[in-house]
């Protein structure tokens, strides 16, 4: 939920009982003030009476009982009528029904005659009271909705505007580009604090990533220069005749353990390249000639463990992805299931609807699933596996929204690189 649609339902949620008890209050306020009225009203009636009665002015008096506005009856002077105000019902032939009245009787004495006097005047129903408040209640809500909207839709596009440029920048925004944020001014002081902590935030960011980046490559480079001068020395070494076989034995561990260090460093290059998303933007690449282009490399392999391939991916099969990840996520994981194979065994490479899947014969038990993907984790005893292909396949996959699955199936260790995207 949107913040200024946030404030506006907290703002109704509290508005709405104000005007319930408003509604309330002017209900009884209105009934009490027409009583009062009334009540008035009638006093005065009473007195014209009564001033007609003195000056004998009978042709008005007779207007009044015409009218049925008034009840006056010659009555004796023992007849006792108490002064009271009283609701009653009388019929009105206007509205062919009862209709309520406020009633004022009175006996009055008037040059020596005893007269009951009754007014009255019809009063507004509670029903009529109620019907009035509600038309008035409901007309206020909704024109608080409907203000409510307007300064949603309008005004908040005026206030808020800064903001969500603000958002649209940090949305935009991607430290490999190495461009800094640059805000407008504005005179809300809370957004203006806001875009300088996320300028110095970004600024930071920036610096940090060029200089991890920095780092990375430099230590790689001078990392891989040693190694490359060692591995030369040792070379020229094992070319020497006059080597024992104890001697050239060594120095072919020690030629193996520098190859080792020198895919550990490279893979660890990786890595960080792939975190701090170095690659170019990603496309739509054909799988089919680089799973054949991969295998025809590892023929080797692949014949000295005299495997079986079924290489079924179709032609139509593409992938989202930067052409160079997906030569690495496919070198990866059909190396995987090469190295892991058993003699004899099987590599399968098939597609099914948005997904590829590497399958191989191996232990005759499943995997574990939470352990696979850990950096220099080994899912066998073979030396020449250094336990970061996985951690890289997982790290490409995050990266350009591929879900990896492995699961275990009639004897077979299967790996399935799925994109919710339609590619096909």
């Amino acid at each position: 939920m949107k913040l200024i649609n946030k404030t506006s339902k907290y703002y109704i949620l509290f508005t709405l009982p104000i005007l319930f008890f408003s509604a309330v209050f002017s209900y009884l306020f209105m009934l009490h003030e027409i009583g009062e009225s009334n009540e008035a009203l009638l006093s005065t009636r009473m007195q014209v009476v009564e001033q007609h009665l003195i000056e004998n002015d009978t042709i008005l008096l007779n207007i009044f009982k015409e009218n049925r506005e008034i009840f006056i009856k010659e009555i004796d002077a023992t007849t006792a009528v108490p002064n009271q105000i009283t609701d009653t019902l009388i019929y009105s032939e206007i509205q062919q029904e009862f209709v309520l009245n406020k009633m004022l009787q009175k006996k009055t004495t008037i040059q020596g005659k005893n007269y009951l006097v009754k007014v009255w005047k019809s009063s507004m129903e509670y029903d009529e009271v109620l019907e009035v408040i509600l038309t008035v209640f409901i007309t206020i809500l909704v024109l608080l909705l409907l203000t409510i909207l307007f300064i949603n839709i309008r005004i908040s596009k005026l206030i808020w505007h800064p903001f969500f440029e603000t958002v649209l920048k940090i949305k935009n925004f991607k430290v490999t580009n190495g461009q800094h944020l640059s805000f407008e001014k504005t005179s809300i002081t809370e957004f203006e604090e806001l875009n300088k902590s996320i300028q110095n935030m970004t600024e930071k960011m920036i610096l940090d990533y060029n200089n991890q980046k920095k780092f990375s490559e430099n230590a790689s480079h001078e990392f891989q220069t040693p190694l490359a001068i060692i591995k030369s020395k040792i070379d020229l070494l094992m070319q020497s005749s006059n080597l024992s076989e104890n001697e050239y034995n060594l120095l072919g561990g020690i030629d193996d353990a520098i190859n080792r260090l020198s895919r550990i460093n490279k893979s660890l290059l990786l890595l960080s390249k792939i975190e701090n998303n170095q690659f170019e933007i990603s496309q739509k690449i054909k799988i089919k000639p680089i799973i054949e282009k991969i295998l025809l490399n590892n023929e080797h392999f692949i014949n000295e463990k005299e495997l079986k391939i079924k290489n079924i991916v179709t032609d139509t099969f593409f992938i989202q992805i930067n052409e160079e990840l997906g030569y690495v996520i496919m070198n990866n994981l059909i190396q995987n299931a090469i190295r892991h194979n058993k003699m004899d065994g099987e590599l399968i490479v098939f597609n099914e609807d948005n997904a590829i899947i590497i399958g191989n014969d191996g232990n005759e038990k499943p995997l574990d699933e939470q352990l696979i993907y850990e950096r220099f984790q080994k899912i066998s005893n073979d030396s020449s596996s250094i336990g970061l292909g996985l951690s890289i396949v997982k790290e490409i996959a995050q990266l350009n929204a591929i879900q990896i699955t492995y699961y275990y199936e009639n004897g077979k260790h299967y790996f399935k690189l799925s994109q919710n995207t339609e590619l096909q």
